[in-house]
């Protein structure tokens, strides 16, 4: 009776130890990880090109606005040249090329009314797409993931004008005013949160 006791206590310490391991079994997770997988892994990272005047800004660009970048009025000025009381056209294309993410931008301009040395005082500033928002010289506007995908550019139209206030404007003879003296035009992309 005693081997009989023992060989029941076995049978019954063997059926638990086998019941808690299949209760394990169906109530647990297990990982493995390794250090070495062999495969191919592919990750796709968003693209980031942006044209500014067909020109690609992936680094503090700057390019210069003088009198052959600005579209003059010339009713009274020969073509080609500017004068005090003439108004011209600043046209800024922005092309997101093949990026993939909506931005957001910003343009700061300093003109006469922000800087007495600069020549030219905007007007107006026209676009194509969303309205801009403005605060002071700070123009913000918007290229929606939408606009982005339907190959849309956005063109801003900067009216300008050399304002003169009836004073007279001494230039010296064969001297051209330099790009820093017209206006100073900074573009700025940042991508969308």
């Amino acid at each position: 009776m005693k081997q009989r006791k023992k060989k029941n206590r076995i049978i019954l310490l063997i059926t638990i130890v086998a019941v808690c391991f299949l209760y394990l079994q169906a109530n647990s997770t297990y990982t493995s990880y390794e250090s070495e997988v062999i495969g191919n892994v592919e990750s796709n990272i968003a693209d980031w090109k942006i044209k500014v005047n067909d020109s690609l800004i992936t680094t503090n660009n700057t390019e210069g606005i003088n009198i052959d970048t600005i579209e003059w009025e010339t009713n009274h000025t020969r073509e080609g040249k500017a004068s005090p009381g003439t108004s011209g056209i600043i046209t800024i294309t922005i092309d997101p090329t093949t990026t993939n993410v909506a931005f957001d931008y910003e343009l700061t301009i300093i003109d006469q009314t922000v800087d007495q040395k600069k020549i030219l005082t905007v007007t107006s500033i026209e676009n194509t797409l969303k309205p801009l928002e403005k605060n002071e010289n700070i123009y913000r506007g918007t290229m929606s993931l939408a606009d982005i995908k339907a190959g849309k550019i956005e063109t801003l139209t900067i009216n300008v004008k050399w304002e003169d206030n009836g004073l007279d404007t001494v230039v010296v003879p064969g001297e051209e005013p330099t790009g820093n003296d017209f206006i100073e035009i900074d573009f700025r992309a940042i991508q969308k949160q």
